[in-house]
């Protein structure tokens, strides 16, 4: 990473590819690394792009005596959240040390690098962290280090930020490799519980299916077996309710996820039809007449219907 915008813009995508908890590892090198490089270019350089951004997005009126703000491309995501993160972990930087900046990652994990706004006392404790950073970064500058420990000091910042920067971005390749390796084994499992899950369901409803099936077999019968010439008047209300009570356990089909095989005027199809009047119809053949209807169940056929098909094949 060439400066601390670049590692925040890596941070950002890297957050935003990886939203579970697994990359809290990683998210937190990224992060101390970020406080690493930006206490870097503030006491070396006396700028940072990425702090640069943070004022120029968030805190505009914001004046430091011992920094510069210089202009950057804003890019499409509240930042003022991290911002606060970032600053908060600088200031516990030049108060102990970089790793003790650590100490306030930890509670906030999961809204870091998350594109959060920051509202209420925070946003004014923001300010009050800003102040103390400047000030931090007056008494650094002021404090008499003789050249030599002064350049070795630089020297060992720029060497722990690129050993960093190697242990950072091989850390990512090891979550990614991590995250394809898992890829296929949780489709797969994903797979095999959907299949239980669909053998479960047709094992519990293929009984009542079944039973339904028998039903709805008799009340078809009765149907066509009547009404008989000699029966009484009131005969015919039997009939009309016996219509009634088959299209409700049609709908109570329809509802299990089961479906009849009772259309006519359609091509035979003899993996879902028996045809009964003739031994071996043509392909041409159409279903004139339903026998006994025929049930589906999620692409499943339990029972073939048994039909008729017109001896008409050629339209004569």
């Amino acid at each position: 990473m060439t400066n601390s915008l670049e590692l925040y813009k890596e941070t950002l995508t890297f957050a935003r590819n990886n939203p579970t908890a697994q990359a809290f590892y990683v998210l937190k090198n990224f992060y101390l690394q970020l406080v690493t490089m930006t206490f870097y270019e503030l006491t070396a350089k006396k700028t940072s792009p990425l702090m640069s951004l943070f004022c120029q997005m968030n805190c505009a009126d914001f004046a430091p005596k011992n920094f510069k703000i210089t202009p950057q491309q804003p890019i499409n995501l509240p930042t003022n959240f991290d911002m606060y993160m970032v600053v908060d972990g600088l200031n516990y930087a030049f108060s102990e040390n970089l790793d003790s900046s650590l100490n306030i990652f930890e509670p906030y994990k999961k809204d870091i690098f998350r594109g959060l706004p920051l509202n209420g006392n925070y946003f004014e404790e923001l300010f009050n962290n800003l102040a103390k950073l400047d000030n931090h970064l007056g008494k650094f500058s002021s404090a008499e280090i003789p050249a030599a420990d002064d350049k070795n000091f630089l020297q060992d910042l720029v060497q722990t930020r690129q050993a960093d920067d190697e242990k950072i971005i091989g850390e990512i390749k090891n979550v990614q490799r991590a995250l394809q390796d898992e890829l296929p084994r949780l489709q797969s499992t994903l797979k095999i519980i959907s299949e239980i899950r669909d053998g479960l369901e047709f094992k519990t409803l293929e009984e009542p299916i079944n039973q339904l099936l028998q039903l709805f077999d008799k009340v078809n019968e009765t149907l066509q077996t009547h009404p008989k010439p000699d029966a009484q008047k009131g005969y015919e209300n039997l009939i009309k309710r016996c219509r009634t009570f088959a299209r409700y356990i049609e709908q109570s089909f329809g509802m299990l996820g089961a479906k009849l095989i009772n259309e006519i005027n359609i091509p035979v199809d003899f993996a879902k039809h028996d045809v009964i009047n003739i031994a071996r119809p043509p392909d041409s053949a159409k279903v004139s007449k339903i026998l006994r209807v025929g049930l589906i169940y999620k692409g499943q056929i339990l029972r073939k219907a048994e039909v008729e098909v017109t001896r008409n094949f050629f339209g004569r």
